[in-house]
């Protein structure tokens, strides 16, 4: 299993920002802890970026066309008006894959049961979903500019972690059989 990790935004694009916190850092945190969970288990994780870089959509897609991957994961946090709205959503391209949308259950399955409002499985024509060869995913984990957000993304960071990695896990494999905290659900670790 060969998976690229895309954290949205970077360098001169701090994505979407509320109380000098930046969509960019967030994704770049969560997703590099989740990458080293899965490497951990065995699994094969390249990112786009690895640092605050700026990389256009072009840029990543033309990055996942360089290898054959089993998925694309897209990180992000979402953004509306302060304090309004709240919770998780993933999103697939509109020709839902056979492959993304389980692994999309499964992730949005994960952020709901750490506490995040359930937003749903969506489709889109986002770049990222179209243009990449892959099973792709976009995750949008919380509102960047909803404090109850930002807090359980904060004080439930660990947990977020297991739960998406253990959910990628279930589909892609790994080393031994576990117990996932934030799903409950026995996958291969």
């Amino acid at each position: 299993m060969i998976i690229i990790f895309d954290y949205g935004h970077g360098g001169k694009d701090p994505g979407a920002t509320y109380k000098g916190r930046h969509e960019a850092d967030d994704v770049l945190r969560i997703g590099q802890a989740i990458a080293k969970r899965l490497r951990d288990a065995g699994v094969q994780i390249d990112e786009t970026r690895t640092s605050n870089q700026a990389l256009s959509l072009e840029q990543r897609v033309k990055m996942e066309w360089k290898k054959t991957y089993d998925f694309f994961i897209s990180f992000h946090r979402n953004a509306f008006k302060p304090e309004v709205a709240t919770g998780a959503e993933v999103f697939v391209y509109k020709s839902i894959n056979a492959k993304s949308k389980p692994l999309a259950d499964k992730i949005q399955s994960a952020l709901v049961n750490v506490g995040f409002r359930n937003r749903g499985v969506k489709e889109a024509e986002f770049y990222v979903l179209k243009h990449t060869r892959a099973p792709a995913l976009l995750l949008e984990i919380g509102f960047i500019d909803n404090s109850a957000d930002n807090q359980l993304f904060d004080s439930k960071f660990e947990e977020l972690v297991e739960g998406m990695a253990h959910a990628i896990l279930a589909v892609a494999g790994g080393k031994k059989v576990d117990t996932c905290p934030a799903c409950g659900q026995g996958v291969g670790l």
